[in-house]
Formats: structure tokens, C-alpha cells, sequence
């Protein structure tokens, strides 16, 4: 039995050392690392990862990262795609959620789960739970791991809600979120709204299919379909959302840009709040302070606060097995084990916003200082253990293309007022038939 213990001693000291041994012969491995993080708070995050592994993990096992902004999640997605056919496929990517299935489906993703029980690395312990209800994740096995990660807050302007003598707290109704919302409007001696109250923004899947599982109801079923069609509640969802625009405090969505119009609007003082994801809050924090904003933020608004759920978006990480080596595979699961620290969990959650992905995390003396300095940043975190759902949930291959067809109809519906709610439902249930 010692024997055998020394034997897969051994073993775990020659594959943790691979890469090490590799470099030595034929010089540093390079990883590609392709992401939609382009710009301000979010691109430091992607340039201090990088370097830092570089300059530490990655120097002493012969490992060279390179990152590259492709673009947004439909663009990366599509030249992931483009690059697996034409066999340059990258190392390692951040995908959007949604995403993960399809590469699932197509192969193209490594299980992390062998790797991890190689060197004893205890890769589900320390995720949440719902991680590890996605595609992919289930059965023992790990296809992706939480990189940039979003859940949606409310945003709103301390200053006018002091003003209105309106109190919100650390959750928000839809009857609270309404009454701050009317009350918050201004118009002008000609009518016009120089003032809204609240703007919403067209990403149905992960914001407004959460008041459907807020009232009881599933906005895809397991094996496909949407029950909300059928009961009524996508109906009274977007009912609700048309009267708000109707009403005047509520102000439509822009068909483009419409995350950096509104944090304009909201820093300007012509938008008192706004649902948007937590990933916006590190900008909008530097923005706010600028103009003299101080920013509130609440939990995702709820029909029911004792069945509040709010979707989980945003971007897994995981390693590409398309035409790459085993020693490439391994040097890019080092750099993934590196984004997993609490270190960088914490350095990506306070720059960008984005929720830190472990249980650990909540322990790390630099995040819980910096919760305790700036406690809306912490919002997030506790909705995502609390109340969060992932947006992936549950495992159907042609989720964002319902979700799309869903897009297409709110645009009509509230972009351009052009169709009713009942018509928008009629129009998503007989668009999406096929897709079942």
C-alpha cells in the first residue's frame, strides 16, 4: 500500500511539472486567451490577471498567457466558432453562459474535472451551488468555471429618493420600484419628461424571466417549451413593462448603447434608476463620483419577496480541447486555477462589479474590507447566494434562440410601441414552435 501511495506520489509531481519540463525543452508554452472584456474597469481586470500570472505562476512553469480582445459575447462566440473549424482554435475563453451549451453540443470544451483530481484540487467545494446545476457541471464533471459573472441590481439616485422621503432598502418590490418611479418623474410646462423615474433594458432572459419564476411560473421547461406562454405570466410581465412606458416614468430602452446612455442620463440627473448588471457598477461608481452622484443600490425588484429570484449571467471560463495538446490543455488549466484564487476573485469583483464566483472568497480579509468600505458592491454577492438562478438553467441547447425571438418582440413592443402585449405573446409562441 505505501508502495502504491509513493508510485501516485510520483505520478501527481511528474504531471503538476509538465509544463515545467516542456519549457525547459522547447521553451515557454503560449496560451491564447480570448475574451469580451475591452475596456475601462474590465480591461484592467484582464491585463493585471495576465500579467500577474506571467510574472509568477507562469514564469516558473514556463507559461506565457496571451490575452485578446475579440469582442462582444455574440461576436466572440461566433469567432470561437470560425476558429475551431479552421483548426486556430484558442486555449482558453470567456463565453457568455448562455454560449457553454452550444460548445457542449459541439464537443469543443475540456472537462476540468480529470485534471483537477489529478493534483487533488478541490474544483466543486468551493462553488456554489448553482454552478453546479448548469450544463455541463452536473455528474461529476466540469466543463466551466465562473469568470465574469452577473447578476442584475437596481441602481437608483440617493439624493431624489431623499428627496421624494422614499426608503429603499437592500430589496425592492415591483409596487416599490413602481411607486419610486412615478413619484420620481419630471416634465416640463410642455409635458415633456425631462426626469424619468426607471429605465429597463431589452435582456428578457436575464432580467424580466426572472419575474416569471418570481411568480410561479418557468420561462423554459426542462426538455424545452415555455410554460409562461401558456399560464398567463409572460403576458403580465410584459403587460406590466408596456403600462410603465405608457405612464411616462418608465423611459424605453435605446436600441443601441443603451447601458452608457442611461448611466449618462442617470449621472446627469435625467434618469433617477435603472436595472442593470452588477458588471456596470465599477464604471458607474467612477462615472457617479464625477458629477456628484450618490448612487444607491438594491437587489433585482421582486413580485414576491419570499420567492425573489434573479438570473445569473454573464461569462464562464473554460479551456478549449479543439486542436490543442495535452500540454497545452495543462498549461492553460494553471492560468484557470490562477483566475480561481481568492486574489484575483477579489480583485475582479471590487474593479469591475462582477460577482466573485467562490464560497472562499466571502472569507478573504481584502474582500470583506472592502465589502465593509463600499456595501453596494456586496449586494450582488448575497443575491447571487441567496436568491440567484443560473441563467443556464436548465440545459436546453436552443435557449438563446427563444430568448432572441423574445428580444425581437419586446423591441416591437417596447422600442417601438408598435405591437400589444397580446400580440407580442402570440408572436413568441408561434415563432418559437419549431424550435421544441
Amino acid at each position: 500500500m505505501k508502495k502504491l501511495l509513493t508510485i501516485l506520489l510520483a505520478l501527481a509531481m511528474v504531471l503538476a511539472c509538465v509544463p515545467s519540463v516542456l519549457a525547459e525543452e522547447n521553451g515557454p508554452i503560449t496560451i491564447s486567451f480570448w475574451h469580451h472584456r475591452g475596456s475601462g474597469a474590465q480591461y484592467e481586470c484582464v491585463t493585471q490577471a495576465v500579467e500577474t500570472f506571467n510574472e509568477t505562476i507562469g514564469k516558473e512553469k514556463g507559461i506565457v498567457v496571451e490575452e485578446s480582445f475579440i469582442g462582444d459575447y455574440v461576436t466572440l462566440f461566433a469567432q470561437i466558432q470560425l476558429a475551431v473549424q479552421s483548426g486556430e482554435a484558442p486555449n482558453v475563453v470567456s463565453a457568455a453562459n448562455t454560449y457553454v451549451a452550444y460548445m457542449l453540443e459541439d464537443d469543443m470544451i475540456v472537462d476540468m474535472a480529470p485534471l483537477a483530481e489529478a493534483e487533488g484540487y478541490d474544483i466543486t467545494g468551493n462553488l456554489p451551488e448553482w454552478m453546479l446545476e448548469i450544463g455541463g457541471n452536473t455528474d461529476g464533471e466540469i466543463h466551466s468555471l465562473p469568470y465574469c459573472r452577473s447578476t442584475p441590481l437596481f441602481y437608483y439616485n440617493k439624493a431624489i429618493a431623499n428627496e421624494l422621503g422614499i426608503e429603499i432598502g437592500d430589496m425592492i418590490t415591483i409596487d416599490e420600484m413602481v411607486a419610486f418611479g412615478e413619484a420620481a418623474m419630471q416634465k416640463n410646462d410642455a409635458g415633456e419628461v425631462t426626469r424619468y423615474g426607471v429605465e429597463i433594458f431589452n435582456d428578457f432572459g436575464y432580467y424580466n424571466a426572472a419575474w416569471i419564476y418570481q411568480l410561479g411560473s418557468e420561462y423554459i421547461a426542462e426538455g424545452g417549451g415555455s410554460p409562461s406562454l401558456e399560464d398567463g405570466t409572460m403576458l403580465k410581465v410584459l403587460t406590466d413593462w408596456r403600462s410603465w412606458v405608457d405612464a411616462g416614468w418608465c423611459r424605453p430602452f435605446d436600441a443601441t448603447n443603451a447601458g452608457d446612455t442611461a448611466q449618462t442620463m442617470f449621472c446627469n440627473g435625467e434618469l433617477a434608476a435603472y436595472i442593470n448588471s452588477c458588471a456596470g457598477l465599477g464604471n458607474l461608481m467612477i462615472a457617479a463620483a464625477e458629477t456628484g452622484v450618490d448612487v444607491g443600490v438594491a437587489m433585482f425588484p421582486t413580485y414576491d419577496p419570499d420567492n425573489h429570484v434573479a438570473e445569473i449571467g454573464g461569462a464562464n471560463i473554460s479551456i478549449i480541447g479543439a486542436d490543442n495538446s495535452d500540454e497545452e490543455i495543462q498549461a492553460s488549466w494553471e492560468f484557470i486555477k490562477f483566475l480561481m484564487t481568492d486574489e484575483e476573485q477579489y480583485f475582479n469583483a471590487k474593479t469591475s462589479g462582477y460577482v466573485a464566483g467562490t464560497k472562499s472568497v466571502a472569507e478573504y480579509d481584502q474582500m470583506v474590507a472592502f465589502w465593509a468600505e463600499k456595501p453596494e458592491f456586496k449586494v450582488a454577492y448575497d443575491q447571487l447566494l441567496s436568491y440567484g438562478r443560473g441563467q443556464e438553467t436548465p440545459f436546453v441547447a436552443v435557449s438563446q434562440d427563444f430568448t432572441q425571438i423574445v428580444w425581437d418582440n419586446v423591441s416591437l413592443l417596447i422600442g417601438e410601441q408598435s405591437i400589444t402585449p397580446e400580440e407580442a405573446v402570440e408572436n413568441i409562441r408561434s415563432e418559437s414552435e419549431d424550435l421544441w
